[in-house]
């Protein structure tokens, strides 16, 4: 196999290295790895970098553990691949090399990287070490693997890899007896289970057995106590009836006494129920008339209550009204004042200035043409700056006053506003309650009207259904009363035959 073109290493690790002729010069070398983890996925395996002895780079594997990288020349780097669970495996690549293939080109370094789970019995020491070095030979101007250090380590690695290989292989298979133990543990289970179901199904047909004859027992017990019950029944019947053949007689003497009593008592209720009726009509139709005239002397009152709300209301909007208008005036008078002093002291500044330019005048012309002319024209910059001034302080009054004017004015129309509103609120909130008051009066007379209208009503149907019921009792009585009559009268025929 040509060196030049690919190395095939076995070092614990599946070791594959590509090298072309130099290209064009490059500061770097290109790797290229893919991580494999055997019965397992590379996703989340971890590659670290090291370089000159220090850690410069973590990677996280994807399932594809595809990992790509560039190395900086003439250094010694560490690449460490792992995964929880598998043992560590690291290679060594020393970049280095002569000045004069600096400026060369070299094809990237292809390798893969297989690691296996780790046990603990299994001793992995072996791995601490790199399982494969790269370097720079300068007799073929290229990179290639160490042979020396990979017969070196060669053994070691391949009785690791095999103790791991025969561990994985043992831990299947305890696995294997692990789930056929609990299998076989599952089957016990079920087993033990139906034979308690058994046992229970058991013992609820024999619980189901004893109950029905304990059923079957306290049924002919109930038999014997409802013979019992029906021969102290009957016994206790005839008893009631020769008490009640007894009671037939009494009843036909209290009958005819009882007849006579309620016929009064009859007569009574109907001349009370009239009185009732008649006397609850009255207190009803009071009533009303006493509520129609408490609600005519409240609607007066809160009429009255309105009226003086109104007046006290239309007052304090006139007394509003009158102080916003002396505020407005003490406003135009204070204006005034102001215009007026102001004017007061311009006219005094314009006579001193006045006496000052006649002196001026009269020491310039005692002095000489050219200060007269000079003081002239300082006294005229003096007169337009003054004048100007005057008139800027006069419009900042006007404006001054027309603000307060306005505000003042505004004021007015907000209160006017906020009493109109007032005003409104309660005259609507006056007509609900008036409005509410009305339909309550009215409710409340309906319902006193039909409230004894009912009353007189509920009575009549009491007294119809007591008369109802008292006439059939007395029919009841009545046609008892014949039979025993007719009975008394057929026995005694018989027995004046039998004479």
């Amino acid at each position: 196999m040509n060196k030049k073109n690919l190395y095939h290493i076995f070092l614990g690790l599946t070791f594959i290295i590509f090298f072309i002729s130099p290209i064009q010069a490059q500061n770097y070398i290109e790797i290229e790895g893919v991580l494999g983890i055997i019965n397992g996925s590379p996703k989340d395996g971890k590659i670290k970098l090291y370089e000159n002895g220090q850690l410069i780079e973590n990677y996280t594997s994807d399932r594809s553990g595809k990992i790509q990288v560039n190395l900086d020349l003439n250094k010694d780097y560490i690449l460490e691949f792992s995964k929880e669970g598998y043992v560590t495996k690291k290679i060594n690549i020393n970049t280095e090399m002569p000045a004069e293939y600096l400026d060369k080109r070299f094809a990237p370094i292809r390798f893969a990287v297989d690691l296996f789970q780790q046990y603990d019995e299994v001793n992995t020491v072996v791995f601490t070490q790199p399982v494969g070095v790269i370097k720079f030979y300068e007799e073929i101007g290229d990179f290639d693997y160490d042979v020396d250090y990979s017969r070196e380590v060669r053994s070691k690695i391949d009785k690791a890899e095999e103790e791991l290989q025969e561990a994985h292989k043992q831990h299947l298979k305890d696995l294997e007896d692990q789930k056929k133990a609990a299998e076989e543990a599952e089957r016990q289970r079920i087993i033990q289970e139906q034979k308690e179901a058994a046992e229970a199904r058991r013992k609820a047909e024999e619980e189901a057995k004893r109950k029905a004859a304990e059923e079957r027992a306290r049924q002919i017990q109930l038999e014997k106590e409802r013979a019992e019950q029906q021969r102290k029944e009957e016994e206790a019947r005839r008893a009631a009836e020769k008490l009640r053949q007894q009671q037939i007689a009494d009843s036909l003497k209290q009958v005819a006494e009882e007849k006579a009593r309620r016929e009064a008592e009859e007569e009574a209720r109907r001349k009370a129920a009239e009185l009732a009726r008649q006397k609850a009509v009255a207190d009803s139709l009071k009533k009303v008339e006493e509520e129609k005239a408490r609600l005519e002397a409240q609607r007066k009152a809160e009429q009255l209550a309105r009226e003086k709300a109104e007046a006290e209301q239309r007052r304090k909007e006139e007394e509003a009204r009158k102080e916003a208008e002396r505020i407005r005036q003490q406003q135009i008078a204070d204006s005034l004042k102001q215009v007026a002093e102001e004017k007061a002291r311009r006219e005094a500044e314009e006579a001193a200035r006045k006496k000052a330019a006649e002196i001026a005048r009269q020491q310039a012309e005692a002095d000489s043409l050219q200060k007269v002319e000079e003081e002239k024209a300082q006294l005229e910059a003096q007169r337009k700056a003054e004048q100007l001034a005057r008139e800027k302080a006069e419009a900042e009054q006007r404006r001054k006053e027309e603000e307060a004017r306005l505000a003042a004015q505004q004021l007015r129309q907000q209160q006017i506003a906020d009493s109109l509103k007032q005003v409104a609120e309660e005259k609507a909130r006056r007509e609900a309650e008036e409005a509410a008051r009305k339909k309550a009066a009215e409710m409340a007379r309906q319902q006193a009207e039909a409230d004894s209208l009912q009353k007189v009503e509920e009575e009549k149907a009491r007294l119809a259904a007591q008369r109802k019921a008292e006439q059939l009792a007395r029919e009841k009585a009545e046609a008892e009363q014949r039979r025993k009559e007719e009975e008394a009268r057929l026995a005694a025929q018989q027995l004046r035959q039998q004479q």
